[in-house]
């Protein structure tokens, strides 16, 4: 599959600012945070507002835009329609405590932002679920997407607060690595995969054009934050730096799988035994 380059922006700021998001959240009720969740919230809409705009260099025409709420069951739709209540509930809850004060209202606000979040990626991740791309065509797909934005988004929470108070519970930084290193166990289970999704479209990432991506999601999004992570325990005083290495290691890695993800989408072969095959868009 061609690479539309707008469309990895979009994905990666989308995972990594809405894990951020959510993490935060769920940090904040059960341990408190040095890091406001309005700040939190700043940031995933900066990364939304990047990704935003990626999209409408990949969409190019208004129509494309128009389209995605032609049908209802699509997850595209769902996707579409989600995102003006997720964008303003990001906002009010970036606007708390300096335009407003929700008070006790906060927490539930915080709560419907976060589960707004977490349907825009569980409908992300199931729109690229297609059966005419037999790479693409299993639940690995939605769970991957859901796992990067876990990885990255505790990653980056770890960071946050290290660099505002100096020190993050114990059990956080686990989290970001235990997810880490269960992302890293599902993407090399894709990967076996599709070596023999058959339909004459097997990949094998040691060939081109699949190594390239494939060696840098390998350092970058494997080696580089499980080591980075471990090494918090070991070198407490290099922990801001460290985890900030590991944080965007684990965005540039989840562009590099996404592009792999990308290349590895051939659509199904009709004529599997010929080397070009009739031009059916299934």
């Amino acid at each position: 599959m061609q690479i539309h380059w707008p469309l990895v922006i979009s994905t990666v700021c989308q995972r990594v600012g809405l894990g951020l998001f959510i993490c935060a959240f769920v940090g904040q009720v059960y341990a408190g945070s040095p890091v406001p969740l309005s700040v939190m919230a700043w940031i995933t809409l900066a990364l939304l507002a990047v990704g935003g705009i990626a999209s409408v260099f990949h969409l190019q025409r208004p129509q494309r835009f128009f389209n995605a709420f032609s049908n209802l069951k699509s997850h595209l739709t769902q996707e579409a329609l989600i995102t003006p209540f997720l964008g303003v509930a990001l906002l009010v809850c970036a606007l708390n405590g300096t335009l407003f004060d929700l008070g006790v209202a906060t927490a539930f606000v915080g709560a419907v932002t976060a589960i707004l979040a977490g349907a825009f990626l569980v409908c992300t991740g199931l729109a690229y679920q297609m059966g005419s791309r037999p790479a693409w065509n299993t639940p690995f797909v939605l769970v991957l997407f859901l796992l990067t934005a876990l990885e990255a988004g505790a990653i980056g929470v770890a960071v946050l607060w290290l660099a505002a108070a100096g020190l993050v519970p114990t059990m956080f930084v686990v989290i970001a690595l235990v997810s880490t290193v269960v992302c890293v166990i599902v993407q090399a289970a894709y990967v076996v995969r599709m070596r023999s999704v058959g339909y004459g479209v097997n990949v094998d990432v040691m060939e081109e054009p699949y190594r390239g991506p494939f060696v840098t999601w390998l350092a970058a999004g494997a080696v580089v934050p499980v080591v980075c992570l471990a090494l918090v325990f070991v070198v407490p005083s290099a922990a801001v730096a460290l985890a900030a290495v590991a944080w965007a290691a684990s965005a540039v890695g989840i562009a590099a799988w996404t592009v792999l993800f990308f290349k590895g989408a051939r659509k199904v072969k009709m004529f599997p035994m010929y080397p070009v095959d009739l031009n059916l868009d299934m």
